[in-house]
């Protein structure tokens, strides 16, 4: 897939400012025109679930920190 948030990583692991292993194509999240990969089922299950994980990907991603 094309056009993976956060060079394909993890986004998950990107929320809580850690960077993963490229994720593979199974798992992915598409929201507001946007691709979100995972690692594993339960990475995209807690990142849906639990509040803010876009915001703090994004501000992970964008920080030198991850």
């Amino acid at each position: 897939m094309k056009n993976l948030e956060y060079n394909g990583n993890c986004a998950f692991a990107v929320s809580t400012g850690k960077i993963a292993t490229k994720a593979s194509g199974k798992y992915v999240l598409t929201k507001n025109g946007k691709h979100y990969a995972f690692s594993n089922s339960i990475a995209k299950f807690l990142f849906k679930l639990l509040p803010n994980r876009i915001e703090k990907a994004n501000t992970a991603w964008n920080s030198k920190d991850v």
